[in-house]
């Protein structure tokens, strides 16, 4: 699919006359946003910016060269964007930008949120920026702006979790339910979806940086200015991302290990009322044997006589376990 924007009077806007269309793209087009594209939509967007756009093999290239360089003609960029984050199956996808001739090619497979946000808002209001670079800006910003989301929204829910882990109590209150299987998933889930937020912080940073020296092309001294400025905010946001994942290791360490004094709390309850049910159960045995001669079983009180030991042989294990403090 592609989306076309082009400059009106100063202002960005969408051409949409022109996106499904077959003929060359007008000149003042400033942005094309090639969304899964076809091989036709990538010709046309091609004849425009004067240079090879990157297909979806060179995209996934995890090597420095590949993702950040430039050509005589142009500036390539690739990001590792975080999308579903809302979802059970957070992914990263990669989001390349091209910058020539003052115009901006994007492409990506998947549609990340900000891009949505940002074109809804170019179709209701207008971008009062109608150059190449300042939409780049703007969907960089964006992107770090819905990645500080997601981890803001990560931190909440580790807090929660966590005040339910070291409020003090080893076994759960009487008529409390807790799923510590649930528990888990969330705890893997948050550690998986910060994994995804890191590596794509990551790769902001490098273009980031990438963009603020401005090295081996001429960028425009407010496209450097943003630049520096994001990075700032993409730093502090890797360190968060960091102490949120030692929080996951924590949480997830502390989990376990109420899991095991669980575990190790119900074995010693069995393993104690196997020990105080045996002495009556000795007694019972013994006088259930069938022997002719047994002087207690001519007693008057030997039925009752037997009863007391056994219960008298229960008391007194659970009473001395009790003085040891071990129920």
């Amino acid at each position: 699919m592609l989306h076309v924007f082009a400059n009106s009077g100063g202002t960005l806007r969408w051409a949409k006359e022109v996106d499904g269309g077959t003929g060359p793209l007008p000149d003042s087009v400033v942005w094309l946003d090639l969304l899964n594209p076809t091989l036709e939509e990538l010709a046309r967007a091609e004849a425009l910016m004067g240079v090879k756009l990157p297909t979806r093999e060179q995209m996934v290239e995890i090597e420095e060269s590949s993702r950040l360089r430039i050509t005589p003609e142009a500036v390539h960029m690739t990001v590792m964007a975080l999308v579903w984050a809302d979802t059970d199956q957070p992914r990263i996808t990669p989001v390349s930008f091209v910058l020539a001739g003052g115009r901006l090619a994007t492409i990506h497979h998947i549609d990340p949120q900000p891009f949505l946000a940002f074109r809804r808002r170019v179709t209701r209001h207008g971008f009062p920026g109608a150059s190449g670079e300042a939409v780049l800006g703007a969907l960089v910003e964006g992107v770090v702006e819905r990645t500080a989301g997601v981890l803001r929204r990560v931190g909440l829910e580790l807090d929660t979790m966590g005040s339910r882990a070291f409020r003090g109590r080893a076994l759960p209150s009487r008529g409390e339910n807790r799923d510590d299987t649930r528990t888990l998933k969330r705890i893997g889930h948050t550690g998986h979806l910060i994994g995804k937020a890191n590596v794509s912080l990551a790769s902001l940073e490098r273009m980031l940086t990438f963009l603020a020296r401005g090295e081996g092309w001429t960028a425009a001294k407010p496209t450097r200015r943003w630049a520096r400025a994001a990075l700032q905010d993409v730093t502090g946001l890797n360190q968060y991302a960091r102490f949120l994942a030692g929080k996951v290791s924590l949480l997830l360490d502390t989990t376990l290990g109420q899991i095991n004094v669980e575990q190790n709390e119900i074995v010693k309850i069995v393993s104690i009322l196997t020990v105080s049910l045996f002495p009556p159960t000795l007694v019972a045995t013994v006088y259930g044997m069938n022997f002719a001669r047994m002087p207690e079983k001519a007693w008057v009180w030997g039925y009752p006589t037997a009863i007391l030991l056994m219960l008298l042989s229960a008391i007194l294990p659970l009473l001395y376990f009790k003085t040891r403090r071990w129920l």
